[in-house]
């Protein structure tokens, strides 16, 4: 039997996948029903207040952080975050995409640093024409590697070597676009809406960071 103020290490069973936490015990002097995510943990006969520190999947604040974007073709690529949701105004979880929504409310991270990247807008151009449609969804593979976060999503693209780019969205939907046809009209449509990169500081910065890594292994 573990005592007050030890680590217990604890499995809440979500979606048919098992999850283990570190949590810390403390004792109360009433029964509680803890909820983890919507999930009921209880130990034992004993009562204890457990302590365990869960990351969203998807973020509910991004307090003094600026959000975090990348563009090609005229797509516009974003992780998803409940305040892009309240953009959707007050009623935001009636009004906001309800797919989009459930995950924000309801999903866990499967590993450290994962982000459910979604395609939030479609700047128009003849390069993704009739992709507008697609807006709002998520983006889960390229070129049939799995995402694990905006970061990871830019270097696919960026370090891309096949004639075509392939984009793996939700409910089987599939963007293909030619590579260069895409960077080039990158550039255009940057210049046309007055966007002054491609991608928000935090990649460009990541970005530096990979090249010069690539540089110094050279």
């Amino acid at each position: 039997m573990k005592k007050p103020n030890e680590t217990a290490v604890i499995r809440v069973l979500r979606g048919g996948e098992e999850h283990e936490f570190s949590i810390i015990l403390r004792p109360l002097v009433a029964f509680l029903f803890l909820y983890v995510y919507s999930s009921l943990v209880i130990l034992g006969s004993q009562t204890y207040h457990l302590v365990a520190t869960l990351e969203p999947l998807v973020p509910v604040h991004q307090f003094d952080k600026l959000p975090s974007y990348y563009i090609f073709a005229g797509l516009v690529f974003i992780p998803l975050t409940q305040p892009y949701l309240h953009e959707y105004g007050e009623d935001w979880y009636n009004t906001s995409p309800r797919r989009l929504c459930e995950r924000a409310l309801r999903e866990l991270p499967k590993k450290a640093g994962e982000q459910l990247v979604i395609l939030s807008q479609v700047l128009m151009d003849d390069v993704n024409a009739g992709y507008e449609r697609l807006a709002e969804m998520q983006v889960k593979k390229i070129n049939g590697v799995e995402i694990e976060n905006l970061k990871h999503f830019c270097q696919l693209v960026e370090n891309n070597r096949e004639e075509n780019v392939r984009f793996d969205l939700e409910d089987e939907r599939v963007i293909v676009l030619n590579y260069t046809s895409a960077k080039i009209a990158t550039s255009k449509i940057l210049m046309r809406h007055r966007i002054p990169s491609a991608m928000s500081n935090d990649l460009v910065d990541e970005k530096k960071f990979l090249e010069t890594e690539c540089g110094h292994s050279n």
